[in-house]
């Protein structure tokens, strides 16, 4: 399964598709993925601006509705917000792409970081997939995606609480996948690894200048994905989960990775991260939102 050809998702789930983190980067590809496939599009985010320069090349690409939705993730409310700007809409996909990615020693981030970290990889996830959970229940059909990534498989410093946070994305699609399998509803967790985008080029290349020692891991890190394979890929996969990867040498690095010992596969990751910390002048505290 290479092409989102090979799945008629509209034909499957009907209705519109919501992409939460959709105003750039890779949440906007999915956004503009599901419009080529024929869905209306929410788009859901904090950046106005971003998210409505989206919303229009998508409609004039596609031809297809748009609706805006500009929203902080980490509020406390957010499940209000969504539902009632979408109560008059019928939703066949959610898309959770949204992230907080907390970067830094563990010892020198402060308490709000954390908050927000585990607000937008964590509870929000949870809230919108129990509200749109129950509106699929009860027209028998659709698919929600939570996208985790790679650093969810494993600790690694510099992203201790991004990983953790991104890890409870994963058993939560996962434990979706069981539950709303029983009322026609697809879920997964879908694992990203290394993705490129306006701000990847040239980072990586920058941070292994080493080529002879890197490890496996560290090889796949320098070979990204585009944005539009990793969404294109997602739309094949919706109905196969509980866990599909955006990358297939992503999934046999982490099958490998499964059989060595933890500490092994730990300092690995820890290895990327440090090398990322070295490019970017880190390690020091960031808080990087989608």
């Amino acid at each position: 399964m290479n092409t989102s050809d090979s799945l008629d998702a509209k034909g499957r789930y009907g209705g519109w598709a919501l992409v939460a983190g959709a105003s750039a980067g890779l949440g906007a590809a999915f956004a503009r993925e599901a419009a080529r496939l024929g869905f209306d599009v929410v788009l859901l985010a904090r950046r106005a601006d971003a998210l409505e320069e989206t919303a229009a090349s998508i409609r004039a690409d596609h031809g297809v509705a748009t609706r805006c939705i500009v929203a902080d993730l980490a509020r406390d409310d957010i499940a209000d917000v969504v539902a009632s700007q979408t109560s008059d809409l019928d939703i066949g996909v959610l898309i959770y792409n949204a992230a907080a990615e907390l970067y830094g020693p563990f010892l020198t981030l402060d308490h709000q970081s954390h908050r927000t970290n585990l607000a937008v990889n964590c509870f929000t996830p949870t809230v919108l997939a129990e509200l749109f959970g129950a509106r699929m229940r009860d027209r028998g059909r659709g698919a929600i995606a939570i996208v985790s990534s790679l650093a969810a498989l494993q600790g690694a410093r510099y992203l201790i609480t991004y990983g953790a946070s991104k890890a409870y994305e994963l058993i939560l699609a996962e434990g979706l996948w069981d539950e709303f399998g029983d009322h026609g509803v697809d879920a997964l967790a879908y694992v990203v690894g290394a993705t490129s985008s306006s701000t990847w080029h040239g980072a990586a290349a920058d941070a292994f200048t080493d080529a002879e020692g890197l490890s496996a891991l560290q090889a796949r890190i320098l070979q990204p994905a585009t944005t539009d394979e990793v969404a294109a890929r997602l739309f094949t996969v919706l109905p196969h989960g509980p866990r599909q990867y955006a990358n297939l040498a992503d999934e046999a690095a982490a099958l490998e990775a499964a059989s060595k010992p933890r500490a092994e596969v730990v300092l690995t990751m820890s290895g990327v991260t440090t090398g990322l910390a070295r490019f970017a002048h880190l390690p020091k505290p960031t808080l990087r939102r989608s």
